[in-house]
C-alpha cells in the first residue's frame, strides 16, 4: 500500500536569547553578523563525535550545525506529506530511518526483493538525508532519495526548538515528526564507542581516516571523562534530557503530528511499533499485507544482524555533509550492539545512580521518564 500523502537550562537559554538573535527562530531571518555571534558563544569541551561545540539557546551544538541554521531555515520548504525523523545521536536513528524508508516505499521497493532493495546496497542515512548538515539540499539525481516522492523522508538531530518554523507542528500544518528516545546511560555508552570513528580533520568537523588502534585510543576520551561531561549536558546536541523533553512536550501538545517512540519499547515489540509508525506516516499495513508477511519482511530487512552483515555496511562509507564537504563516516561504525542495558558493562552502580539522578531532577514536573512507559 502506498502512503497518503547540565546547569540551569532556562538560564542558559535566556543568556543566549539576548539581542537580535532572540527573534530569529520565530521569523526565520538571521542577522547578517550571525557567524560573528556564533564565534562569541560559549565553547564546550571536546566530546565524543563532535570536536567543536558551541552553546546556543540552551544546547551544546556542533559549530557547523549552528552556522548552518540560517541556510536551513531559509531553504526549508515544507511539503504536505513530509515526515521528519528526529532523534538525539545514537538513540536508534539508523534503525528508525531504515524502518520508515522500508515502510513508506514498500509499494515501489518490495521488502521481499532480496537483490534490488535500496537498503541492501546503501545505509539508511543515504536514503533519509539529514537537514542539519544541509545534505537534503544536494540534488544528485539519486532515485532512492527522490525529493519528489511522497512522503518525503528527512532526518534531524536538532532540538525541536531549533527546527525551521515551517517544520514545527506547533505552527499548524508543519511536518509530521517521528521522534525516538533512548535511555541516557545506553546512549552515552553508544556515543563513547562511536567517538573514535570520527576523528578531528583539518576543518574541525570530523573525518574517518583510519588510525592505528593505539592512536585512536589516545585520541578518545576516557569513559570517566565522557561521563562527567555528559552529566553536565556537554555533548553534541546535549543535554539529552532537554532534547527529549522538547519533543515529548510537542507530542503531548500535538499528538496527531508528533509521534514519540521509545527505543526500548521498539525492541520489545518491533512489529507493533512498526505498524504504529506506518499508520502515523499515512501508509498503514493492510490485513492482506500482514497475512503475506510484509511486516515480518521489513523487520528482517532492517534488523541489526541483516544490516551489519551487508557488504555496503562492512566496507562502505556515508557522506553526512552537503556537496563540497569531503567528510565520510564508515558505515560499520553505525552497527554495534543496539542492546538495552549495555551501560552495566561500563558504569559502576554509583555512576548509573548519579546520571539517573541528574536526569530525574532535570525532568521533574515534565511527566516523562526514560525507558519503557509504565
Amino acid at each position: 500500500m502506498a502512503c497518503n500523502g547540565g546547569g540551569n537550562n532556562d538560564e542558559a537559554k535566556t543568556a543566549s536569547e539576548e539581542g537580535d538573535e532572540s527573534i530569529t527562530l520565530n521569523t526565520g531571518v538571521f542577522p547578517a553578523n550571525f557567524a560573528d555571534m556564533v564565534a562569541s558563544l560559549p565553547q564546550g569541551s571536546h566530546g565524543p563525535i563532535f570536536p567543536s561545540l558551541r552553546q546556543y539557546r540552551g544546547f551544546w551544538l556542533p559549530t557547523g550545525f549552528v552556522l548552518n541554521l540560517p541556510t536551513l531555515h531559509a531553504a526549508f520548504e515544507k511539503r504536505p506529506a513530509d515526515i521528519l525523523l528526529a532523534s538525539f545521536p545514537k538513540s536508534g536513528t539508523t534503525w528508525l530511518k531504515a524502518l520508515a524508508f522500508a515502510a513508506a516505499r514498500r509499494s515501489v521497493h518490495s521488502p521481499f526483493d532480496g537483490v534490488r532493495h535500496p537498503l541492501l546496497s546503501r545505509i539508511s542515512h543515504d536514503c533519509v538525508r539529514f537537514i542539519d548538515t544541509l545534505r537534503f539540499l544536494d540534488d544528485d539525481d539519486d532515485e532512492h532519495t527522490d525529493t519528489t516522492a511522497a512522503p518525503r523522508l528527512l532526518g534531524t538531530h536538532l532540538p525541536y526548538s531549533l527546527l525551521p518554523k515551517r517544520a514545527r507542528a506547533a505552527d499548524g500544518g508543519g511536518c509530521r515528526i517521528v521522534y525516538i528516545s533512548r535511555d541516557p546511560k545506553d546512549t552515552l555508552v553508544s556515543l563513547w564507542h562511536f567517538g573514535p570513528a570520527v576523528t578531528k580533520s583539518a576543518d574541525g568537523e570530523g573525518s574517518t581516516q583510519r588510525q592505528p588502534p593505539s592512536a585512536a585510543a589516545a585520541a578518545a576520551l576516557e569513559f570517566e571523562e565522557a561521563f562527567e561531561l555528559y552529566c553536565q549536558g556537554q555533548c553534541g546536541l546535549g543535554p539529552q534530557w532537554e532534547h527529549v523533553r522538547e519533543y515529548w512536550e510537542a507530542s503531548k501538545r500535538s499528538p496527531g503530528t508528533v509521534l514519540f517512540l521509545r527505543y526500548e519499547e521498539m525492541l520489545q515489540d518491533p512489529a507493533g511499533n512498526l505498524k504504529k509508525l506506518a499508520e502515523f506516516m499515512g501508509c498503514p499495513f493492510t490485513a492482506a499485507e500482514e497475512d503475506a508477511g510484509v511486516v515480518r519482511a521489513i523487520l528482517e530487512l532492517c534488523s541489526l544482524d541483516t544490516q551489519r552483515n551487508l557488504s555496503v555496511n562492512r566496507t562502505g562509507a556515508f557522506k553526512p555533509y552537503a556537496r563540497g564537504r569531503s567528510v565520510m563516516v564508515e558505515n560499520r561504525f553505525f552497527f554495534r550492539k543496539g542492546a538495552v542495558g549495555d551501560w552495566r558493562n561500563h558504569m559502576t552502580p554509583e555512576m548509573a545512580a548519579r546520571l539517573d539522578g541528574v536526569v530525574e531532577e532535570a525532568l521533574k514536573g515534565s511527566g516523562f521518564t526514560f525507558g519503557i512507559a509504565k
